[in-house]
């Protein structure tokens, strides 16, 4: 074990040796591949438009199942998920192999050998290892392989459920704990069908047995791994952000001298920061790399120095200068090059977010009260027609009495009492009228009312119209809700008010849905889509973020609209933020 160990640690020294390779390899790859996926995007778009449709969205699932172009498009998907199996896991582990031995492959025949190891995923075990590596370990968090899926994660309404739930969140630790488990007795799997030739149920059989026959130098040597990333990845943030800018602030400069020295480093630090995850992941194919090929009794050789033709100090010299030149460029014209983006507005979840009972008047009157300038409220009818703000479509969780609301006339519905989950030992609040929420807020608070569950129809909207409009307040309301056609017969029929669609995800040209505000699942909106949005003259909101890191996130970006739970945090990060100090607006601008 100590005799491998050294070997493993020997390794590592000559990972730093083999940088200039892998980043020309994965310039090189990325390149390729978004030209491919940007070329398989474009026949996806073909087959939609041919459908009719400018988008797909989260409320367009049961068009995947039961037409042609879905199942069209959803095979485009299969073939994305293919290509990124061979340009970031199969043909990462033959480099790997190619740098530790100086084998010496091009990158053409790398991407060549990881093609013909496709075949051996073709079969049903072979695309549940593609799934397995592409959507499970990045919806809990933990995404090590496949570079367009680096963020991807659970939606965040589902995580803010998870944490509500202390048994849940247990559940998922568990689950997490199980996938890692899994994920290190098969992690030889795609070695040995790549260098083997093996099938996947026998790749599988001889992954499993060759970890838990060195499962102590397997385990101590990855743990190894992952401190060494992270003090690297903490020595970087400290000496290229941390210190740096400290030591700016504690030395008497000039403005000018400040903001550029200010510039220049937060600039090297964006690049490291999106430079060190491409190295990241095939330092670790290494680390596989090199443990696979020690436990099956083969040995590395000395890489020695490397002879590239590419003079990386020139490189270094160039991009510093050009990194000068923009730092000082944008000292001189820091307002022009930085400018403060401070349009979002903050929408208070079910009325008030955590600052009282959801969806009632008090919460309302909380979010008034705090300045907050749009509240979001949910609306249902009740049997005899009525319209109450209610979320659930059980009444448990929120009155600890059984009851549909849809089911029950208003005055059943009186008859509930809410939890008061602010203030326990108080009596909880009756459940609102439609009617009752809208006096309240006239002149005080624009609402985004979401046209909820299973009575959201147009008797709804012709209804909520009617009292928005003897109250003159329809410009001071939005209808939101997750059912396109229902947006699309409000836009038809009543113009004259604002409509915002609720989106899960989405695919295409979201902007060409004919409604005002795209109101988008944090984990699916891009910058590009922002810009495109705002192009074409309406709005995007984000919803539900309710973490410091997240909201700090959005309100640095230029949405219209950030719903959260977490009122009082996004008002005073929102502050903060449109009076911070300059390397707040460097960053804003960096980082979009």
């Amino acid at each position: 074990m100590r005799e491998k160990l050294k070997r493993s640690a020997r390794n590592d020294r000559m990972f730093f040796r083999v940088v200039p390779e892998i980043l020309i390899y994965q310039v090189i790859t990325k390149i390729m591949l978004f030209v491919i996926v940007m070329a398989l995007k474009q026949n996806a778009l073909l087959v939609l438009y041919h459908t009719g449709r400018s988008a797909l969205t989260s409320g367009d699932l049961p068009f995947l199942l039961r037409t042609k172009g879905g199942i069209v498009l959803a095979l485009i998907g299969i073939i994305v998920l293919v290509v990124y199996t061979v340009f970031d896991v199969n043909a990462m582990f033959i480099l790997a192999d190619s740098v530790l031995y100086q084998r010496k492959k091009s990158w053409w025949i790398v991407l060549k050998e990881a093609f013909v190891s496709l075949k051996y995923f073709t079969h049903p075990q072979g695309l549940f290892v593609t799934l397995y590596l592409s959507l499970l370990g990045p919806l809990i968090g933990t995404a090590v392989g496949f570079s367009f899926m680096v963020g991807f994660s659970a939606p965040n309404f589902v995580l803010t459920y998870i944490s509500s739930k202390p048994w849940l969140r247990a559940l998922v630790i568990l689950g997490v704990m199980l996938y890692v488990f899994v994920a290190g007795i098969y992690v030889f799997t795609i070695l040995n069908v790549v260098f083997q030739k093996e099938k996947i149920n026998v790749a599988m059989k001889s992954s499993r047995k060759m970890v838990t026959e060195n499962w102590r130098v397997f385990l101590f040597s990855m743990l190894i791994f992952l401190l060494k990333a992270f003090l690297i990845g903490l020595v970087l943030f400290v000496g290229l952000y941390g210190l740096p800018l400290n030591l700016i602030r504690m030395i008497p400069l000039s403005v000018e001298v400040s903001r550029t020295l200010k510039i220049f480093s937060l600039t090297v630090f964006s690049l490291v920061y999106f430079t060190y995850p491409l190295l990241l992941c095939p330092f670790l194919a290494i680390r596989i790399t090199t443990l696979y090929k020690s436990f099956s009794g083969e040995k590395t050789v000395d890489l020695g120095e490397r002879d590239y033709k590419i003079g990386w100090k020139r490189v270094a010299v160039v991009l510093a200068l050009a990194i000068g030149l923009f730092s000082v460029y944008g000292a001189i014209n820091f307002d022009e090059v930085f400018p403060i983006s401070n349009n979002t507005k903050i929408v208070a979840h079910r009325a008030g977010g955590n600052l009282g009972t959801e969806n009632t008047l008090s919460a309302l009157q909380q979010s008034i009260d705090h300045k907050i300038p749009v509240a979001e409220i949910d609306v249902q009818r009740t049997l005899d027609g009525k319209y109450i703000v209610c979320h659930d479509s059980n009444l448990k969780k929120t009155t600890g009495r059984e009851g549909n609301p849809t089911e029950l006339t208003l005055q059943e519905v009186k008859s509930y009492s809410l939890k008061n989950h602010i203030y326990p030992w108080e009596e909880g609040e009756k459940i609102s009228t439609l009617e009752e929420m809208l006096d309240a807020s006239k002149g005080k608070i624009e609402l985004f009312l979401e046209l909820k569950g299973a009575t959201a129809d147009k008797q709804m909207v012709r209804d909520v119209y009617q009292m928005l409009k003897e109250r003159d307040m329809v410009s001071t309301c939005t209808m939101i809700c997750f059912n396109y056609d229902l947006i699309e017969y409000i836009e038809e029929v009543y113009p004259e008010v604002e409509t915002g669609y609720l989106v899960y995800f989405s695919f295409g040209n979201l902007e060409e849905l004919d409604c005002d505000t795209y109101i988008v699942e944090t984990e699916c909106l891009s910058s590009d889509e922002i810009n495109r949005i705002h192009a074409s003259g309406k709005k995007v909101g984000v919803w539900t973020v309710n973490t410091s890191s997240e909201l700090n996130r959005w309100l640095l970006t230029p949405v219209d609209y950030v719903i959260t739970d977490e009122v009082l945090t996004a008002k005073m990060l929102k502050k903060y933020i449109y009076n911070g100090e300059d390397e707040v607006r460097i960053i804003q601008t960096l980082m979009k």
